[in-house]
């Protein structure tokens, strides 16, 4: 990403970014898409269903669907170290029928970077699934000769763009003066139709001309040059293209001065062949010569000096408002977003006629800068949902870790309601006898058919469900709760990704627990109630091995009164005489602790059961869980 005379400032500047809170506008929020999981992604693109392939540094591409990320396979054969790794990937446009996807990276078979297409079958257009996968033996090398001889300058991002082409930004290797030629593969932009490739694997690369529009500058060429599209380059890390205009907005790093962001302008009927002047010029700073006269080059919309940790700069998006729900609306329309992976500052232009500084917004964090503290941030793509998505490291140069994050705006998003199943109680260890019911909503608060909800609970239960859980055309979605041994308060909450309003449903599981310490027994029934006031009779029993199990309405009593090694310890509805061993009876508020002494040697060596059985004046009689304690 950037020079080896910046490693010691690189080392500097490393640090946990979770620990210093991003700043952007009023009116915006960056939600956590992907929180754990990554092994320092490098990369990421969406499918046309919105589903996001994520390509980790060394080699593993994973898939996010809206619950965690799921390995999808892994490119063999990654050199990492320094700037080497997975760099790139990109998704075929017609992936849902041919599950194609396409990688950049540093190879350890040769001295040559790789532009490798890989085949994945499995779930290819089902927008709610994680099961996709490709297998190494599906590899088929579409570039295989790129100079790979440094340990930097390696470029460079792989993008369709609307014309169908496939676009590759490589770097100069560190070799300056070859960003000048059309004919080194280096220091350039390349168009490619990969369309016309055959199916399966191959690890012969396709000739030049196959790979070729027809409509290039240089087509006419026989070698590389023909598919070459811009030059002049120093390391395109990033670049996005504009799905309106098809004009490319690549962010090239600079050497010791300036960071530049550049635009390549897209002319249908003709196809120019532009230099952005590296090694000749640095920016807009002259720099080097690399023999003859400076030809005509193309300058940068934007210059940064090096400066205040400026030292990578990233292309990002130019902004298309999509009629999306994340939309950024009508005066961010055209705006282009870039930002450096050391500064972690995004910047922001509008096109008045030329590129300038946008005007500050309410909330921007100063002049310059729409955002502050993207450190590390190594990939910014607009998503199908309207919002700016990016890809960052827990720190720079990371071997594992980071996050998958969206910005977007503040306002109508969707929501989860919580339907029924709330309220149940059942004792610990046995299942709720409802499902829980939650509804998704869209922003207008119709019920969203497909829509994803994610069930999580806290306290004692185990769900039935792994998210995603995919609402019904109805906007429905259901899960089953079991108790746990655990008792006491259960929560699930529903939610919806970007969702500010969740559904919550409250569970109790009654529940006695038996504590022996020395001659002592201490005995607590949690009970839970809506009863005003909360004052409950509680029957709480106790049986020596051998009791039967006594079927009753209110389901199986293992302590069975009618056993003769059964002693109720406490009744507090006066069925057994209103009998208390403890002396503190048998009411509840709504549960109650006893204490008890017992004699030495009573219960030495027995399983004890232990069960009480109650009544709820709004819901009537009920029983908690048979526990048993060894003694």
């Amino acid at each position: 990403m950037l020079r080896s005379a910046f490693l010691a400032t690189a080392t500097l500047v490393a640090m946990t970014v979770g620990a210093v809170a991003q700043t952007v506008p009023t009116g915006f929020v960056i939600d956590t898409v992907v929180g754990s999981g990554l092994q320092a992604g490098h990369d990421f693109c969406f499918l046309a269903d919105g589903r996001v392939l994520i390509a980790n540094r060394a080699g593993l591409v994973q898939i996010y669907a809206g619950g965690g990320v799921v390995s999808v396979g892994t490119v063999p054969s990654v050199e990492t170290g320094s700037e080497k790794g997975l760099l790139s990937i990109a998704a075929d446009p017609a992936f849902a029928s041919n599950g194609y996807i396409y990688v950049w990276y540093s190879s350890t078979l040769d001295a040559f970077m790789h532009l490798d297409r890989f085949t994945c079958t499995g779930d290819l257009a089902n927008p709610n699934s994680t099961l996709v996968s490709f297998a190494a033996a599906s590899r088929r090398v579409v570039l295989g000769a790129v100079p790979d001889t440094a340990f930097n300058h390696n470029g460079g991002s792989a993008r369709f763009g609307p014309d169908g082409m496939l676009y590759q930004s490589i770097g100069d290797d560190a070799s300056g003066c070859v960003a000048q030629s059309t004919t080194s593969s280096l220091g350039c932009v390349l168009r490619m139709n990969v369309s016309t490739l055959p199916a399966g694997g191959s690890t012969v690369a396709p000739t030049f001309t196959s790979l070729d529009p027809g409509n290039n500058p240089l087509s006419a060429n026989a070698d590389i040059s023909q598919l070459v599209l811009a030059h002049g380059l120093r390391n395109p890390v990033r670049f996005e293209i504009d799905q309106a205009t098809g004009n490319l907005y690549i962010g090239d790093v600079g050497q010791n001065a300036v960071e530049e962001y550049s635009e390549y302008v897209y002319n249908g009927a003709g196809l120019a062949l532009t230099n952005f002047g590296w090694p000749w010029r640095e920016g807009n700073n002259s720099f080097s010569t690399c023999g003859g006269s400076m030809p005509a080059v193309q300058a940068p919309i934007a210059a940064v000096p090096q400066g205040g940790s400026w030292f990578s700069a990233m292309g990002g998006p130019r902004y298309r408002n999509q009629s999306a729900q994340y939309d950024f609306g009508a005066s961010y329309e055209g705006s282009a977003f870039y930002l450096d992976y050391f500064a972690g500052e995004v910047r922001r232009l509008v096109n008045t006629g030329t590129w300038v500084a946008a005007p500050a917004v309410p909330g921007q964090p100063s002049a310059t800068n729409w955002g502050n503290n993207f450190i590390g941030t190594v990939s910014m793509r607009q998503g199908p949902d309207g919002g700016i998505w990016f890809l960052q490291h827990p720190g720079t140069y990371p071997s594992t870790g980071g996050t998958l994050k969206r910005i977007r705006p503040l306002g109508p998003v969707n929501s989860v309601a919580a339907i029924s199943g709330g309220g149940q109680v059942v004792p610990a260890t046995e299942p709720f006898t409802t499902p829980l019911v939650a509804r998704v909503f869209d922003p207008n608060s119709n019920p969203l058919a497909g829509g994803t909800i994610n069930f999580v609970v806290s306290g004692g239960g185990t769900l039935s469900t792994v998210n995603p859980v995919i609402a019904d055309a109805n906007g429905f979605a259901q899960t089953s709760v079991t108790a746990t041994s655990l008792g006491g308060a259960i929560t699930v909450t529903a939610t919806t990704p970007g969702a500010q309003t969740n559904g919550t449903f409250a569970l109790y599981a009654r529940k006695v627990t038996v504590t022996p310490a020395g001659t002592l027994m201490v005995v607590s029934a949690s009970n839970t109630t809506t009863a005003v006031p909360a004052t409950v009779p509680l029957i709480l029993m106790m049986s020596f091995p051998g009791s039967p199990i006594l079927p009753t309405i209110i389901g199986p009593i293992c302590t069975d009164p009618g056993y003769a090694l059964t002693i109720v310890l406490e009744d507090g509805t006066g069925a057994f005489g209103g009998v208390s061993f403890s002396g503190t009876g048998g009411i509840g508020n709504p549960g109650k602790t006893w204490l008890y002494t017992v004699p030495a040697g009573l219960l030495t060596g027995q399983l004890m059961k232990f069960q009480a059985v109650g009544l709820d004046a709004v819901t009537g009689w009920f029983r908690t869980n048979c526990e048993t304690r060894q003694f």
